[in-house]
């Protein structure tokens, strides 16, 4: 029996079942388990037969050769793509598939595989797989096959489509927020004192006054014996539990400074920025005694507040310091009066305004702040956010709706951001231990690494790292 005749034997039972018990019986062979368990092999709907399928798998492999070495290095580069190779028949009028007529499924499956797009490929033994791609399709037309066409497909499983995706820094978002805030607290302040400033000069004077108490604040701030010590925060080296702060983080990776800045270098810049902190003091009174003009007003805030915070070298400083300035307070006003009424206004509206620039300048510190552990994160967030809350609630009982949505806002970046960089560190857990042991032998079994222990002494604060006390918290892991 000739190849056609076993083709058309096929064909008019219909189907790989057909075709495979069809030359099965011809060498002698019973149709088993293994027939009746194939599926109808099918290209995007369109039935066909099959003579044989080639798959192709494994890995993505780079292989690197080197000069002068006898092996390469195969570097994995994830699963190849799955390739099928098959070689099947259309028949006329088969009866299983009921297909009809064959120059019509042939031009069918051109269609299908000239059409844009993935297709689900029926495999007889592998079943039903998706999003199949077509690489090539191939008819043949003989003479000697007549009304059976035989073709070959050349198949790969595609992925799905992955775009990638901008996701804006957590950080970033809360620097762009803070701007806002600060556009939106200068606008309630227009709203809140435009009037005022008519009632004359004791208005101007509750003007200056309430921003030297602000100036006064800072200056007090500057002054603090604990940002002395942080100056030298960023200097190489390991200078005891006393130094570092916020600047070493749970990594030590934030320095700043070259290895060739000394102390004397450092302290000499806290003093020129003690200078500029000062200066900008003085703008600020300077613009207080205009406080019609608000931009300038507004500025001149903005960049005091600027100048307090880049006075503090340690970050937690930073939010030490601003922390205080977002607090700003003053007696009431005792004038009674229209006059006193004036400068009352003028008092509460400039003084949420400075509180307002530096919840602001909070955002923007809080984004360069290293948490040491979780705990630490977790309690620096709330302390923060507690100092939100609170002028969310001045913003809303005094009606200013731009303040009061610009905070939500800022609040909501400050817990992300703050959420993220806390997330991966570890917990502070308490250790007990039997003796007094140097914190060279503490690190060395807690965290099996002895480079650990400078900051392991950050944490237990012993009075001479030989002997630190027998119970302790320091960072979980």
């Amino acid at each position: 029996m000739s190849t056609a005749d076993v083709l058309n034997v096929a064909g008019s039972i219909g189907g790989v079942a057909s075709a495979v018990g069809s030359l099965a019986s011809l060498i002698g062979f019973q149709a088993g388990s293994w027939l009746s368990s194939l599926k109808q092999a099918s290209y995007g709907g369109l039935p066909f037969g099959i003579e044989s399928v080639r798959t192709a798998a494994g890995r993505k492999q780079a292989v690197h050769n080197y000069p002068f070495r006898d092996e390469v290095w195969v570097e994995d580069l994830g699963k190849k793509g799955r390739q099928f190779e098959v070689l099947g028949f259309l028949v006329e009028d088969d009866l299983i598939t009921k297909a009809g007529p064959v120059v019509a499924q042939r031009d069918k499956l051109l269609q299908i595989c000239e059409t844009p797009g993935n297709q689900t490929l029926v495999h007889p033994t592998l079943g039903m797989i998706k999003n199949v791609a077509c690489l090539s399709v191939e008819t043949m037309e003989r003479t000697d096959l007549g009304r059976v066409f035989e073709i070959r497909l050349t198949l790969i499983v595609s992925g799905d489509r992955i775009f990638p995706t901008s996701v804006i820094s957590t950080g970033d978002a809360s620097i762009n927020n803070a701007s806002l805030t600060g556009v939106a607290a200068l606008e309630d302040f227009v709203k809140s004192a435009s009037t005022t400033i008519q009632a004359g000069a004791a208005v101007v004077q509750q003007a200056v006054s309430t921003v030297v108490g602000w100036y006064q604040l800072g200056v007090t701030a500057i002054n603090d014996v604990k940002r002395v010590i942080g100056t030298v925060s960023t200097l190489f080296g390991n200078f005891g539990r006393l130094f570092g702060g916020a600047n070493n983080g749970f990594a030590g990776a934030n320095v700043q400074v070259s290895p060739s800045t000394t102390a004397n270098d450092l302290l000499s810049s806290a003093t020129a920025a003690r200078a500029a902190v000062v200066s900008a003091g003085v703008a600020l009174q300077t613009a207080a005694l205009n406080p019609s003009d608000s931009a300038t007003l507004g500025a001149a805030a903005q960049s005091f507040i600027a100048s307090v915070s880049a006075a503090a070298t340690d970050p937690a400083d930073s939010v030490r310091m601003i922390s205080v300035l977002a607090q700003y307070s003053q007696s009431a006003v005792t004038t009674p009066g229209q006059i006193g009424a004036a400068m009352s206004v003028m008092q509460v509206a400039l003084a949420a305004l400075l509180r307002r620039y530096a919840l602001a300048q909070l955002a923007v510190v809080l984004t360069t702040y290293q948490p040491a552990s979780h705990d630490d994160a977790n309690t620096t967030l709330a302390s923060a956010v507690d100092l939100f809350d609170a002028e969310i609630t001045v913003a809303g009982d005094a009606g200013d709706d731009n303040s009061y949505q610009a905070l939500r806002t800022v609040r909501q970046s400050i817990v992300a951001d703050m959420t993220v960089r806390g997330a991966d560190l570890a917990a502070i857990a308490t250790f007990k231990f039997q003796a007094a042991l140097p914190s060279l032998v503490l690190a060395n079994r807690i965290y099996r690494d002895p480079t650990r222990e400078p900051g392991l002494v950050q944490q237990i604060a012993p009075r001479h790292p030989a002997f630190c006390p027998t119970t302790f918290q320091a960072l979980a892991s």
